[in-house]
């Protein structure tokens, strides 16, 4: 009676050509057991030896006794304590650049030159809220209110140092949520706006 063994082991073979040519080969050998490999018994493997750790010293008992820092110094009366203002990063500068072509391209009626300008404009400073007020006031001329109020709650984020925008913003809100038949959020929103300067 002839066995399978021959059989499987072949198939085992072909397999294995067939992972490492397709790159499905394992990072670490694999051992077989000895049954699959030869007639001979498996052949028992030592342990992996791990190195002993030598005892770490206690802690001292005694409390830790904190050092007296140097007294910083004050600076002379005739400097003004306030820092100087941040210079804006130039990404800022740049994402400031495109939200301005987006905001020409969208007062000459073309919202898709304004689309990639506003766009584009996230790309390079995602902390950029007028660029997601762009992007709101493009939806909106698309006609698509609710994807305009998504970017318009995301300008709102990111233009709370900025009453100017947020006053645009949730202006543009309250037109979206009427729009949306949401006349109660509509007027908390313009509420929002007439509080602001």
């Amino acid at each position: 009676m002839r066995t399978s063994r021959p059989k499987s082991l072949g198939v085992l073979l072909i397999s294995m050509a067939l992972a490492v040519v397709f790159g499905c080969t394992p990072k670490r050998p694999v051992l077989m057991p000895g049954s699959w490999t030869s007639s001979a018994p498996a052949s028992k493997t030592e342990p992996a030896k791990v190195p002993e750790q030598k005892p770490q010293p206690a802690a001292p008992s005694a409390p830790i006794k904190e050092k007296e820092l140097p007294q910083a110094q004050e600076p002379p009366a005739s400097v003004p304590k306030t820092a100087a203002p941040k210079e804006p990063s130039p990404q800022y500068l740049a994402s400031v650049q495109l939200v301005q072509e987006g905001d020409r391209a969208l007062a000459k009626g073309d919202p898709d030159s304004a689309l990639g300008f506003y766009e584009q404009a996230v790309q390079v400073d995602g902390y950029n809220g007028l660029a997601f007020l762009g992007l709101a006031k493009v939806w909106l001329q698309k006609n698509v209110p609710k994807r305009s109020l998504e970017f318009a709650k995301k300008a709102e984020i990111l233009l709370t140092d900025n009453p100017k925008g947020l006053k645009e913003t949730y202006l543009l809100q309250s037109f979206l949520y009427e729009m949306l038949n949401q006349p109660e959020t509509a007027r908390t929103y313009k509420n929002k706006a007439q509080r602001l300067p």
